[in-house]
């Protein structure tokens, strides 16, 4: 009997576009500190290696600590997170498919513990993944892989039976790096022609994809 399969997904431009919900979190943030705001686009450039890394980069303030604009961030954000945000067409058939077959799903994200949770409540997959993990309770974050080494321990499945989900770099980075395959979705938030470039064993345009990739 073969071995159970898992499928770790990321969150932000894999389960649900969040973009737009990113973006007025950070802009509302903006307009407290005296700056003008940024387009959608130019923001999303900086999505996916955490909140932290997306305020370094388009929310720093001088004289103020990164400490105290990421915490006005994330209250910001989980005010926010569910104003437009909702998953993707296909994927809560596509989890429950999954899980069906016998398969294990999990989730690794950069996305902040507490906002995961909320939004994952409203989108009603609270209980869909067998593991949660988020930068809150990791030592590092993607494309660091232990989120996926932590998932794969969790689900008792090897390496050679998973793959990685996500939009971007970061995302099959740290699938590689666990030696898991990878997959890309192009319908994501990322860069398509960064993911591309990152190598990715598949690609998707569509999250109904997962179901024929051949793992």
């Amino acid at each position: 009997m073969s071995e159970k399969r898992l499928y770790i997904f990321d969150f932000d431009g894999t389960i649900s576009y969040t973009g737009d919900d990113i973006a007025k979190s950070l802009n509302e943030v903006r307009k407290e500190y005296g700056l003008d705001t940024l387009p959608t686009c130019e923001i999303l450039k900086y999505v996916g290696y955490g909140a932290g890394f997306l305020v370094e980069n388009v929310l720093a303030v001088p004289g103020v600590s990164q400490d105290k604009i990421l915490l006005d961030y994330k209250e910001a954000y989980f005010d926010h997170c569910t104003d437009t945000s909702v998953p993707y067409p296909g994927l809560a058939e596509t989890l429950d498919l999954l899980k069906k077959r016998g398969d294990n799903v999990s989730l690794f994200t950069n996305k902040p513990l507490r906002i995961t949770h909320k939004t994952l409540e409203y989108f009603g997959l609270k209980d869909v993944f067998k593991s949660v993990y988020c930068p809150e309770n990791l030592a590092k974050r993607k494309p660091d892989p232990e989120g996926i080494m932590r998932c794969m321990a969790d689900a008792g499945v090897s390496a050679a039976s998973t793959v990685m989900v996500g939009d971007s770099k970061a995302d099959v980075d740290a699938g590689r790096a666990a030696g898991v395959k990878t997959c890309g979705c192009l319908y994501g938030m990322g860069d398509p022609e960064k993911l591309k470039a990152a190598g990715p064993d598949f690609l998707i345009e569509d999250i109904r994809q997962i179901l024929s990739l051949k793992i």
